[in-house]
């Protein structure tokens, strides 16, 4: 994560040293020791000078270092809002353990300093350090005042927020902590001019390239940028706000327009236009038209006041328009898209994706909304062609809600919002930003458009290191299946036939897993007719969108394959129509979540429940409606139909009984997320007792939490990968846009309808996380 060590360790020792003086002011009895402490900090200042001569060595275990620097700053920040509780302590035992990672500190440091093999993890020491760091960090978070049996989640993360605040970033939580420490990485490997296998193609370049041209851009956009955004608005005729007289409302043609630019840049605007596998059959492609997936929720209106501001600012400093014509135009571009994301089926209603999508010949389509809407017109207009298969139509209230919306807005505003909307996707602001910002800005901009080439690289770096991750990774999986399959079996679920739980016990078999590595991807071929230019960066996302607009014609003519939006997701996911649970490349990073060093609680409760998630959403109340193949399918009898419908309505009635950010959860139709939480953490910790039986030597403890029970270190790992801060701001969109309950509410609501866990905490029958009613699905 850090490419030069000597400056890592300094860092390292700086806080140190900054954690010692603050733990000096804590207590009387640290103040008497504060000038140990000071040389011991002096003395790892010294050794991080002396080892700067030897930093090739250690740059591979600079993460290490960093990570023991960072929890302790996190102990740091800790101690110092607690130190009413400090005082109340044993102060010598806070010495002893601060005194003991310090010394383990120097300890690994002479070690591998030492070591002829700069990647051996594997000494004593190393393992030592690892374990004092892990167990640090899961204490850190934790709030061991609050009782777990009243406030589970408070208890695993109240101390979350304090160390790791949301502040100005919006949210603060592990996925985004994991995405972070992966933008380093891919920096490090646009930065560095290694020419090792992997990147020994005529590919590589294009892409870095392509980032040392991002870079570039400050220089070269001061005099080229608007008027290269005008350009590509011209094209298609301009924008009103902009060209003001001089715009002819004659001969602006929405539908045509938001078709032409459809076809050159592949950019969906006002309609949506998705190429997937049929529903059916999913070996066939058909073309989905209709509504835009990815509209915020049109009731938000937290959400759109933000965007409001930030539109008015962006248009004074991108298009030079002045405040009052700024502000006129960015009101009436947010009024349309809030009226046009009214249309959008909410997901929290209930999608049900079989009432949602009509397969219809697009002649058909275009008589029920008229010449308004033409589709077939702009289907021609996209493809070059006439289309004469049948569509689905896709969200019929979302195309009655725009028919309404074109007739009462003037064609200036619509004109407006479609060249806003397209000049989006050529943006990159990197003015008044520091050195740094600007770097993680542009390795942003270069996973949007290479992110399967860089989760490849990244791939083969993690298993280069490592050749054992992806077999421990497929082991887990397959563990993780049979701990299903045996809840499947279990009496608990003879609520269904047995002929049902026979179709569910099919798919579970059939389905499987994959790591989104893309070993399969001819890169070179791909993007063989793409130019990048190392001096252009505007002109190098215009070939970029170019050859996006091609391609993306093309997959009509070829076999189903994943949604680009799909690969791209930083979470994992599972995708109905394969019948595949996928993880993103980043989740393999070595010891944010498990390594094998630590109790394998750690590697069930993280990444095995995040898993585990995903697996039980294929048989959550919408996706459990596809078979083992990936058809939609409805396989469920009538009765099984009807208990889960109950079993269903018990978690809607339970989340909506919890409060966040001082108000009710709406009690949505829609409890896809929900139960997976609740299945999820069951086939968790089903697996990691499968594991603990056949495994009885293994010790499952942490340093300094040998009070801690290994099935209650599990339920804390588990809830820890959920410990998040959201400002104020956020915290009113997330509550109205999100599909998932806020992550508080996912620790308290899955884990007390959990009888596992009540037992491992010896919770009261009747306290909060040990309800005498529990909502459980399987």
């Amino acid at each position: 994560m850090v490419t030069d060590t000597s400056h890592t360790l300094r860092n390292t020792s700086g806080t140190l040293k900054g954690t010692l003086d603050t733990l000096k002011s804590t207590s009387h009895t640290l103040r008497s020791t504060s000038g140990t402490l000071k040389g011991t900090s002096d003395t790892l200042k010294s050794t991080s000078d002396k080892v700067k001569s030897t930093s090739d060595t250690l740059r591979s275990t600079s993460d290490i270092l960093k990570s023991i620097s960072n929890t302790l700053k996190g102990t740091s920040d800790n101690l110092r809002s607690t130190s009413d509780t400090l005082r109340s302590t044993s102060d010598a035992l806070k010495i002893n353990i601060t005194l003991a990672l310090l010394t383990t500190a120097l300890a690994t440091a002479n070690e591998v300093k030492a070591s002829s093999n700069s990647n051996d993890f594997h000494t004593v020491t190393a393992k030592q350090i690892m374990l004092l760091a892990k167990s640090a960090e899961i204490r850190n978070y934790m709030k061991t005042d609050i009782n777990a049996c009243d406030d589970f989640y408070n208890y695993a993360c109240g101390n979350w927020a304090k160390i790791n605040p949301a502040n100005n970033n919006g949210k603060t939580g592990l996925f985004i902590t994991l995405t972070n420490a992966y933008d380093r990485r891919i920096a490090r490997i646009l930065m560095n001019d290694t020419q090792d296998g992997r990147r020994e193609n005529k590919f590589h370049p294009k892409v870095k390239y392509f980032y040392e041209s991002c870079l570039q851009q400050t220089n070269q956009r001061k005099n080229n940028y608007r008027k290269n955004l005008l350009n590509i608005m011209e094209e298609f005729g301009g924008m009103p706000a902009v060209k003001g007289k001089n715009w002819n409302e004659n001969k602006f043609d929405w539908i045509t327009t938001i078709a032409r630019i459809f076809a050159k840049y592949g950019i969906s605007i006002i309609i949506g236009v998705q190429i997937n596998a049929d529903l059916t059959n999913n070996e066939i492609n058909r073309l989905y038209v209709g509504q835009i997936d990815g509209l915020t929720n049109g009731k938000s209106f937290e959400y759109y006041n933000q965007l409001k501001l930030a539109w008015e600012l962006d248009l004074i400093t991108i298009l030079s328009l002045n405040r009052e014509q700024s502000a006129k135009v960015a009101d009436e571009m947010i009024e349309f898209a809030q009226k046009l994301a009214l249309g959008v089926a909410d997901p929290n209603e209930g999608f049900d994706i079989a009432d949602e999508t009509h397969l219809k010949l697009l002649d058909e389509i275009t008589e029920i909304y008229g010449s308004s809407l033409n589709l077939t017109h702009f289907v021609k207009t996209w493809l070059g062609y006439e289309y004469k298969l049948p569509v689905y139509e896709y969200v019929e209230n979302y195309l009655r809600n725009l028919r309404i919306l074109l007739k009462e807005t003037p064609p200036r505003v619509i004109a407006n919002y479609i060249m806003w909307e397209m000049i989006q996707y050529f943006r990159l602001e990197l003015e008044g930003d520091n050195e740094e910002e600007q770097r993680t800005k542009c390795v942003g901009a270069t996973k949007q458009y290479f992110i399967k080439y860089l989760d490849h690289v990244v791939y083969q770096e993690l298993l280069k290191k490592d050749p054992t991750i992806v077999q421990e990774i497929k082991l887990l999986w397959q563990q993780l299946k049979l701990a299903f399959e045996d809840i499947w079996k279990s009496s608990d679920n003879k609520w269904m036939k047995e002929s049902t739980r026979d179709r569910a016990l099919e798919k579970l078999s059939a389905m499987s897993f994959e790591i989104n590595n893309y070993a399969d991807n001819d890169f070179e071929k791909e993007f063989a007719s793409l130019t990048i230019s190392i001096q252009n960066y505007f002109e190098n996302v215009v070939n970029i969108m170019k050859l996006k607009g091609e391609n993306y014609r093309l997959k009509l003519f070829e076999p189903p394959s994943l949604e680009e939006y799909q690969l791209r997701s930083c979470t994992p996911a599972y995708t109905s129509e394969y019948n595949k649970v996928m993880l993103p490349v980043a989740f393999l990073q070595p010891r944010f979540l498990w390594d094998n060093v630590y109790p394998a609680a750690l590697k069930y409760a993280t990444i095995g429940s995040i898993i585990a998630h995903e697996m039980a959403h294929g048989f959550d109340d919408t996706m459990g409606k596809y078979d083992a193949k990936g058809n939609l399918n409805n396989w469920w009898d009538r009765n099984a139909t009807e208990v889960f419908a109950l079993r269903k309505e018990c978690l809607r009635q339970q989340y909506g009984r919890h409060r966040y950010a001082g108000k009710l959860l709406t009690k949505t139709q829609s409890q896809g997320e929900n139960i997976a939480d609740n299945v999820g953490i069951r086939i968790a910790y089903a697996a990691y007792e499968n594991w603990s039986l056949k495994n009885v030597d293994k010790s499952e403890y942490l340093p300094h939490m040998s009070h801690i029970t290994p099935s209650q270190l599990f339920f804390i790992s588990a809830a820890q990968v959920w410990c998040t801060d959201l400002n104020n701001i956020w915290q009113r969109i997330v509550v109205n846009t999100d599909v998932h309950a806020p992550e508080e509410i996912r620790v308290r609501a899955s884990f007390a309808n959990f009888e596992a866990f009540a037992e491992a905490f010896n919770c009261e029958l009747g306290s909060a996380m040990h309800p005498h009613r529990k909502c459980v699905i399987y």
